[in-house]
């Protein structure tokens, strides 16, 4: 599967990650079953899949009300990414 993975043009134009580098490989690492893994190389995994289960519950059903479900779970998708490419900036590289 990772012969498949999508380069980051990002890092390729400009030499360094991006806000999602290694999204790719921590899906990569769940479907294998390590979780750890995932998390260590995308600290918003999570978030994120959780983001996105609720965006497709919106879309399915259409009774409930996610609009503040998915408006919390964006911002703090956000502020883990965020903090988590500070970090790696700032103490990785």
């Amino acid at each position: 599967m990772e012969n498949y993975m999508l380069p980051c043009m990002f890092k390729k134009m400009f030499g360094v990650d991006c806000i999602g580098c290694g999204i790719q490989r921590s899906f990569n690492y769940i479907f294998q079953g390590e979780f750890v893994k995932a998390f260590y190389m995308f600290p918003a995994i999570y978030t994120t899949i959780l983001f996105f289960v609720s965006i497709a519950l919106f879309v399915i059903d259409k009774k409930r009300n996610y609009h503040k479900i998915i408006i919390s779970l964006a911002i703090v998708n956000a502020c883990i990414m965020i903090l988590s490419y500070v970090y790696k900036m700032r103490f990785l590289y």
